[in-house]
Protein backbone atom coordinates (compact mmCIF):
# COMPACT_ATOMS: atom_id res chain seq x y z
CA UNK A 1 0.00 0.00 0.00
CA UNK A 2 1.14 3.27 -0.58
CA UNK A 3 -0.22 7.23 0.22
CA UNK A 4 -0.75 9.81 -2.43
CA UNK A 5 -0.89 13.28 -1.42
CA UNK A 6 -1.57 16.22 -3.63
CA UNK A 7 -1.23 19.51 -2.27
CA UNK A 8 -4.09 21.69 -4.39
CA UNK A 9 -3.70 25.34 -4.47
CA UNK A 10 -7.59 27.02 -4.74
CA UNK A 11 -8.95 30.24 -3.88
CA UNK A 12 -12.93 31.23 -2.81
CA UNK A 13 -15.30 33.33 -4.76
CA UNK A 14 -16.46 34.48 -1.79
CA UNK A 15 -15.57 35.06 2.13
CA UNK A 16 -15.88 31.06 3.65
CA UNK A 17 -16.25 30.75 7.60
CA UNK A 18 -14.16 28.38 8.63
CA UNK A 19 -16.12 25.84 10.30
CA UNK A 20 -18.04 25.52 6.72
CA UNK A 21 -14.69 24.94 4.82
CA UNK A 22 -14.51 21.09 4.73
CA UNK A 23 -18.54 21.36 3.15
CA UNK A 24 -17.03 23.15 0.29
CA UNK A 25 -14.31 20.91 -0.17
CA UNK A 26 -16.47 17.63 0.27
CA UNK A 27 -18.68 19.34 -2.42
CA UNK A 28 -15.81 20.23 -4.73
CA UNK A 29 -14.44 16.85 -4.87
CA UNK A 30 -17.89 15.06 -5.35
CA UNK A 31 -18.06 17.31 -8.25
CA UNK A 32 -14.98 16.03 -10.15
CA UNK A 33 -15.86 12.20 -8.90
CA UNK A 34 -19.35 12.61 -10.46
CA UNK A 35 -17.81 13.36 -13.97
CA UNK A 36 -17.24 9.91 -14.98
CA UNK A 37 -19.64 7.06 -14.18
CA UNK A 38 -16.46 4.66 -12.37
CA UNK A 39 -15.88 7.30 -9.90
CA UNK A 40 -19.46 8.56 -9.67
CA UNK A 41 -20.17 5.48 -7.95
CA UNK A 42 -17.42 5.94 -5.66
CA UNK A 43 -18.96 8.70 -4.39
CA UNK A 44 -22.28 7.03 -4.00
CA UNK A 45 -21.53 3.77 -2.86
CA UNK A 46 -21.97 3.39 1.06
CA UNK A 47 -19.14 1.89 1.82
CA UNK A 48 -15.22 3.36 3.17
CA UNK A 49 -13.42 5.64 1.03
CA UNK A 50 -10.13 5.66 -0.23
CA UNK A 51 -9.31 9.50 0.32
CA UNK A 52 -9.47 12.41 2.76
CA UNK A 53 -8.29 15.89 2.79
CA UNK A 54 -7.00 18.60 5.08
CA UNK A 55 -8.71 22.06 5.61
CA UNK A 56 -7.34 24.96 3.86
CA UNK A 57 -4.09 26.87 5.22
CA UNK A 58 -2.87 29.25 5.79
CA UNK A 59 -5.75 29.78 8.61
CA UNK A 60 -6.89 33.61 8.52
CA UNK A 61 -6.34 35.04 12.41
CA UNK A 62 -10.22 36.20 12.01
CA UNK A 63 -11.19 32.26 10.94
CA UNK A 64 -12.68 33.85 7.62
CA UNK A 65 -11.06 32.34 4.25
CA UNK A 66 -10.92 35.44 2.17
CA UNK A 67 -12.16 35.99 -1.41
CA UNK A 68 -9.69 35.17 -4.36
CA UNK A 69 -6.92 34.48 -1.97
CA UNK A 70 -4.78 31.41 -2.52
CA UNK A 71 -4.67 28.73 0.05
CA UNK A 72 -3.45 25.04 -0.19
CA UNK A 73 -5.48 21.74 0.47
CA UNK A 74 -3.71 18.59 0.80
CA UNK A 75 -6.02 15.54 -0.44
CA UNK A 76 -4.26 11.55 0.38
CA UNK A 77 -5.64 8.73 -1.31
CA UNK A 78 -4.14 4.99 -1.01
CA UNK A 79 -5.40 4.71 -4.80
CA UNK A 80 -2.82 5.80 -7.49
CA UNK A 81 -5.20 5.59 -9.60
CA UNK A 82 -7.67 7.96 -7.66
CA UNK A 83 -4.90 10.16 -7.19
CA UNK A 84 -3.78 10.70 -10.95
CA UNK A 85 -7.70 11.27 -11.64
CA UNK A 86 -7.29 13.94 -8.94
CA UNK A 87 -4.80 15.82 -10.19
CA UNK A 88 -5.89 15.85 -13.90
CA UNK A 89 -9.79 17.34 -12.77
CA UNK A 90 -9.30 19.32 -9.90
CA UNK A 91 -7.11 21.93 -10.92
CA UNK A 92 -8.65 24.14 -13.45
CA UNK A 93 -11.95 22.88 -12.17
CA UNK A 94 -14.41 25.36 -10.34
CA UNK A 95 -17.44 24.13 -7.98
CA UNK A 96 -19.16 24.55 -4.90
CA UNK A 97 -17.36 28.36 -5.01
CA UNK A 98 -14.33 27.05 -4.78
CA UNK A 99 -11.93 27.70 -8.02
CA UNK A 100 -9.09 24.77 -8.44
CA UNK A 101 -5.67 26.30 -9.14
CA UNK A 102 -2.00 24.10 -9.37
CA UNK A 103 -1.56 21.00 -7.52
CA UNK A 104 1.57 18.79 -6.97
CA UNK A 105 1.47 15.08 -6.51
CA UNK A 106 3.94 13.23 -4.09
CA UNK A 107 4.22 10.23 -2.29
CA UNK A 108 4.21 10.07 1.49
CA UNK A 109 7.24 7.66 2.41
CA UNK A 110 6.89 4.67 4.37
CA UNK A 111 8.66 4.59 7.80
CA UNK A 112 8.19 3.84 11.12
CA UNK A 113 5.54 6.45 12.66
CA UNK A 114 6.49 7.10 16.08
CA UNK A 115 2.98 9.51 16.52
CA UNK A 116 0.16 10.94 14.32
CA UNK A 117 -2.31 13.71 15.14
CA UNK A 118 -5.88 14.56 13.71
CA UNK A 119 -5.67 17.75 12.27
CA UNK A 120 -9.01 17.71 11.54
CA UNK A 121 -11.60 16.70 14.27
CA UNK A 122 -12.33 12.84 14.57
CA UNK A 123 -15.63 11.70 14.55
CA UNK A 124 -17.09 8.27 16.30
CA UNK A 125 -21.13 8.38 15.60
CA UNK A 126 -22.90 6.44 18.43
CA UNK A 127 -26.77 5.80 19.21
CA UNK A 128 -27.03 8.86 21.39
CA UNK A 129 -24.63 10.97 19.27
CA UNK A 130 -21.47 11.91 20.54
CA UNK A 131 -19.82 9.29 22.15
CA UNK A 132 -18.51 11.13 25.86
CA UNK A 133 -21.37 10.67 28.10
CA UNK A 134 -22.64 7.22 26.59
CA UNK A 135 -19.07 5.11 26.14
CA UNK A 136 -16.39 4.33 28.02
CA UNK A 137 -13.11 6.06 26.93
CA UNK A 138 -11.65 2.13 26.55
CA UNK A 139 -14.86 1.13 24.25
CA UNK A 140 -14.17 4.59 22.35
CA UNK A 141 -10.41 3.33 21.82
CA UNK A 142 -11.71 -0.01 21.24
CA UNK A 143 -13.85 1.46 18.75
CA UNK A 144 -11.42 3.39 16.62
CA UNK A 145 -9.01 0.59 16.41
CA UNK A 146 -11.55 -1.44 15.08
CA UNK A 147 -12.65 1.01 12.30
CA UNK A 148 -9.19 0.95 11.52
CA UNK A 149 -9.27 -2.71 11.11
CA UNK A 150 -12.09 -3.13 8.99
CA UNK A 151 -10.80 -0.47 6.73
CA UNK A 152 -7.67 -2.28 6.08
CA UNK A 153 -9.37 -5.31 5.61
CA UNK A 154 -11.41 -3.88 2.97
CA UNK A 155 -8.98 -1.80 1.33
CA UNK A 156 -6.24 -5.10 1.19
CA UNK A 157 -9.03 -7.61 0.88
CA UNK A 158 -7.58 -9.63 3.84
CA UNK A 159 -8.69 -10.37 7.25
CA UNK A 160 -6.50 -9.42 9.91
CA UNK A 161 -7.82 -9.73 13.78
CA UNK A 162 -7.68 -6.93 16.47
CA UNK A 163 -5.13 -8.98 18.48
CA UNK A 164 -2.52 -6.50 19.00
CA UNK A 165 -1.66 -3.20 20.58
CA UNK A 166 -2.54 -0.22 18.11
CA UNK A 167 -1.72 2.86 20.01
CA UNK A 168 0.27 2.82 23.22
CA UNK A 169 -1.21 6.52 24.13
CA UNK A 170 -4.34 8.28 23.49
CA UNK A 171 -4.51 11.83 24.34
CA UNK A 172 -7.25 14.58 24.15
CA UNK A 173 -5.93 17.88 22.51
CA UNK A 174 -9.94 19.17 23.05
CA UNK A 175 -11.30 20.42 26.11
CA UNK A 176 -14.53 20.68 24.74
CA UNK A 177 -16.34 19.26 21.33
CA UNK A 178 -15.29 20.24 17.88
CA UNK A 179 -18.05 21.56 15.75
CA UNK A 180 -18.37 19.73 12.72
CA UNK A 181 -21.26 21.00 10.42
CA UNK A 182 -22.62 18.35 8.00
CA UNK A 183 -26.16 17.99 6.09
CA UNK A 184 -27.86 20.70 8.19
CA UNK A 185 -26.74 18.81 11.21
CA UNK A 186 -23.40 19.70 13.87
CA UNK A 187 -21.94 16.54 14.30
CA UNK A 188 -19.10 16.57 17.42
CA UNK A 189 -15.50 14.93 17.22
CA UNK A 190 -12.07 15.38 18.66
CA UNK A 191 -8.72 16.32 18.25
CA UNK A 192 -6.27 13.37 19.02
CA UNK A 193 -2.46 12.70 19.61
CA UNK A 194 -1.82 8.47 19.15
CA UNK A 195 1.65 7.01 19.88
CA UNK A 196 1.63 4.16 17.42
CA UNK A 197 2.64 0.90 18.79
CA UNK A 198 5.92 -0.59 17.31
CA UNK A 199 3.45 -3.81 16.31
CA UNK A 200 4.16 -4.55 12.03
CA UNK A 201 0.65 -4.56 11.80
CA UNK A 202 0.22 -1.33 13.98
CA UNK A 203 2.83 0.37 11.59
CA UNK A 204 1.12 -0.80 8.55
CA UNK A 205 -2.50 0.55 9.72
CA UNK A 206 -1.32 3.95 11.45
CA UNK A 207 0.51 4.34 7.50
CA UNK A 208 -3.05 3.79 5.95
CA UNK A 209 -4.92 5.95 7.73
CA UNK A 210 -2.51 8.99 6.64
CA UNK A 211 -4.27 8.15 3.56
CA UNK A 212 -7.80 7.16 4.65
CA UNK A 213 -8.39 9.29 7.40
CA UNK A 214 -9.12 7.62 11.09
CA UNK A 215 -12.63 7.36 12.37
CA UNK A 216 -15.72 8.62 9.90
CA UNK A 217 -16.83 10.91 7.35
CA UNK A 218 -13.36 11.09 5.89
CA UNK A 219 -14.01 11.83 2.87
CA UNK A 220 -15.76 14.91 4.30
CA UNK A 221 -12.51 16.29 5.66
CA UNK A 222 -12.40 14.13 9.21
CA UNK A 223 -9.59 12.84 10.90
CA UNK A 224 -7.34 14.05 8.98
CA UNK A 225 -3.51 12.93 10.20
CA UNK A 226 -0.49 14.79 10.26
CA UNK A 227 2.55 12.27 11.53
CA UNK A 228 6.09 12.15 13.21
CA UNK A 229 8.61 9.47 12.37
CA UNK A 230 10.33 7.80 15.10
CA UNK A 231 13.30 5.90 15.64
CA UNK A 232 13.36 2.22 17.08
Amino acid sequence: MQVFELSLQICFTAPQPYEKASERIGSFVDTALGKTERHRSLHTTRTFKPYTFDLPYPLEAGRIYEAGKVYTVRIRTIREELAVYFIGRLPGSSAAGIQGLSAELELVPYYLLERVYSLTPVIMKTGQGYWRGGLPSKEYRDRLKNNLVKKYNFFCDTSISGDFTLFQRLEFRNRTPVKVPYKNIVLLGDKLSLTVSKDERAQALAYMALGTGIGENNARGCGFLSYRYGRF
